[in-house]
C-alpha cells in the first residue's frame, strides 16, 4: 500500500510496496470525503482550516504560503495518526513538498521532536529530493530513539514512484487521488483508470474491490473535476477494450446527466 508507509502495527521495516492495508474491503474509502465536494465556491474561498475543500482544488490555484496552516489543521484534527487519512494526505503533501523544496525546512521545523508525525515522514520520503531527505534527517535527529532508528532506516530505502508503486488496496488509490489534488497531473489519474478493469476479476474479491473503487472514484471525480474528465476523454482513445467500454459508459452517463440540467 502507498500512503501509510510509516512502519508500525507489525509492518516495521518492510518496504512500502509490501505493506498491505487491513481495510482492503473498504469501498467508501477516505478519498470520498476529500474529493466529493458539492460547494463550487470552495475553489475560491477555501482555507487550510477548511482542509478538505482546500486540498480538493489546490492544483487549480497552488498556495504554498498556506501549507503551514494546512499542516496545523492536520495536527489539530488528529489526522497525523488517523489511519484512514494517511494515504490521501501523504499523496497530497508528497507533491506539495516536491514542488516547494526550499520551503521544507521551514515547514517541518515545528514538528521536530514531536513523535508520530507519520504523514510528514511518508511524504518527505516519497518526495525523494535532496531537500526532502535533509528535512527527514532533521526530524530523525530530533525524534525519540526508537522512532529515530525507524526514520533512519526509511531514509536509507528507495521509495517507489507513481509509475512503479504497487496498487494492492483501495488506500493506494487514495494516495493517487491525493497526488492529483496537489498537482493536477494526469499520471496518478491514469494509474487509477488502469485499475478499473480489475472489477471484472473472477474469484478474487480483494482485486474486484480495487477495480470497483477505481471505477467509482474516476466516475465521481470526472463529474467534479473538469481536469479529470478531460483525462478520461483522452484515455478512452487508447484504452484496452475492457477499460474502453467502462470509460465510454461513464462518459455517456455524464453527458446524459448534463443534458438534463
Amino acid at each position: 500500500m502507498v500512503g501509510r508507509v510509516w512502519p508500525r502495527h507489525g509492518h516495521r521495516g518492510q518496504p512500502l510496496n509490501s505493506v498491505v492495508s487491513g481495510r482492503m474491503k473498504r469501498l467508501l474509502f477516505s478519498c470520498v470525503t476529500l474529493l466529493v465536494i458539492s460547494c463550487a465556491s470552495a475553489k475560491e474561498h477555501a482555507s487550510p482550516s477548511q482542509l478538505e475543500e482546500w486540498m480538493t482544488y489546490y492544483y487549480l490555484h497552488p498556495q504554498p504560503a498556506q501549507v503551514p496552516g494546512a499542516l496545523k489543521a492536520v495536527a489539530d484534527q488528529g489526522l497525523f495518526e488517523n489511519d484512514n487519512a494517511q494515504a490521501p494526505l501523504t499523496g497530497f503533501f508528497t507533491e506539495v513538498f516536491r514542488a516547494n523544496p526550499n520551503k521544507l525546512e521551514e515547514w517541518v521545523k515545528p514538528y521536530a521532536g514531536i513523535p508520530k508525525r507519520h504523514i510528514l515522514y511518508s511524504a518527505l520520503w516519497m518526495a525523494n529530493s535532496k531537500h526532502s531527505k535533509t528535512a527527514l534527517e532533521q526530524l530523525a535527529k530530533a525524534a525519540p530513539p526508537e522512532e529515530s532508528k525507524q526514520l533512519t532506516d526509511l531514509i536509507a530505502s528507495a521509495p517507489p514512484t507513481i509509475a512503479t508503486m504497487t496498487i494492492a488496496s483501495p488506500a493506494s488509490l487514495d494516495y493517487l487521488w491525493g497526488a492529483f489534488m496537489a498537482s493536477g497531473s494526469e499520471a496518478p489519474v491514469l494509474r487509477i483508470i488502469d485499475q478499473i478493469k480489475l472489477v471484472n476479476t473472477k474469484g478474487d474479491v480483494d482485486t474486484m474491490m480495487i477495480g470497483g473503487a477505481a471505477q467509482w472514484s474516476v466516475s465521481a471525480n470526472s463529474r467534479q473535476h473538469e481536469r479529470v474528465l478531460k483525462i478520461v476523454k483522452a484515455k478512452v482513445q487508447t484504452a484496452d477494450p475492457e477499460t474502453k467500454v467502462a470509460l465510454q459508459k461513464m462518459l455517456s452517463d455524464i453527458e446524459a446527466e448534463r443534458a438534463k440540467k
